[in-house]
């Protein structure tokens, strides 16, 4: 499949309601089979084996700057000819952007037909049925697309994004969560145990905290409370906390809209954030691009701009 080709397909699914819905209910199924990464229900990734691995930060319905990804990285050609080569994504899919429904059909149809390169995180825009993001206008561009179909598609569309996982981790190198670690890693003794790997389901604290925290410098406590109304702001006690439970070198997220990307916890926390339409109108966005021998000395050299 080449770019032509995805962007055909798109229009085919994103326009119509039985598509749209039924590449939801296959991707679904196809979610948690990758090959090189362990699934640790409830929701976690370990990232064992891969040649490449690009991470994207938040996208909020801006296809165009995710169409210019893949075009200059020529990303469907190695996606094509390579099970080494994967792409994760940090959550943040939906919500705000004008195309949100159009980008959200991309990724299920990358995922779809290369589910062993594709890993797809959770961000706070993929909701927590108890805690619903300010704006989450999903719901009202189903409605501008389908009609009266809407209310059955979105009940479809919560149901993935329940099952999406909320983190990933390359072991001894970098965790990746869509907000940030939870404080849990303060009081537990095990990775496993702050992290409710392992568990039937993971903890609403475990689970808010992940979707929803955010680095803050120059504070004197372990986090304080957010300005979002959820999760906690959290400071380089707990960035060094979580290193040494999970075993890695560096956090990297999303979450925070930024022009491109942003730096904390002596460079240990890394955010990424790639939606420069609006209501943004950023000039740059941002990905990592990995190789498995690659950027664990200083992770800054392995950032790209686009």
């Amino acid at each position: 499949m080449d770019l032509s080709d995805l962007i055909n397909r798109v229009n085919e699914y994103a326009n119509k309601p039985q598509n749209f819905l039924n590449i939801i209910i296959e991707t679904e199924k196809k979610l948690h089979n990758i090959a090189g990464v362990k699934y640790r229900p409830p929701g976690f990734y370990e990232i064992i084996d891969y040649n490449e691995l690009y991470v994207l930060g938040d996208l909020h319905g801006d296809l165009d700057t995710f169409i210019e990804f893949l075009d200059k990285n020529r990303i469907l050609g190695r996606l094509t000819n390579n099970s080494g080569f994967k792409i994760l994504f940090l959550g943040d899919y939906v919500d705000r952007g004008s195309k949100q429904i159009e980008l959200f059909t991309t990724i299920l149809l990358l995922k779809n037909n290369y589910p062993n390169n594709v890993i797809l995180l959770r961000g706070n825009h993929e909701p927590l049925p108890f805690l619903i993001p300010y704006p989450h206008d999903l719901l009202n561009h189903l409605y501008s697309k389908f009609n009266e179909l809407a209310d059955q598609i979105y009940v479809y569309t919560l149901r993935f994004f329940q099952k999406l996982a909320y983190g990933a981790r390359i072991p001894g190198k970098i965790l990746f969560v869509h907000g940030g670690p939870p404080s849990t890693v303060l009081v537990n003794k095990s990775f496993e145990e702050a992290f409710s790997i392992g568990r039937p389901f993971v903890d609403d604290r475990v689970i808010e905290e992940i979707l929803w925290n955010d680095p803050v410098e120059y504070v004197d406590k372990p986090f304080i409370d957010s300005p979002r109304g959820a999760g906690v702001q959290f400071s380089e006690a707990i960035t060094d906390a979580t290193i040494k439970l999970a075993n890695v070198k560096y956090i990297v997220r999303g979450h925070e809209a930024v022009n491109g990307y942003k730096l904390n916890h002596s460079n240990r926390v890394v955010t990424l954030f790639d939606a420069k339409a609006e209501p943004y109108y950023f000039s740059k966005a941002s990905f990592l691009k990995l190789s498995s021998n690659n950027c664990f000395k200083n992770i800054v050299e392995c950032i790209q701009l686009l």
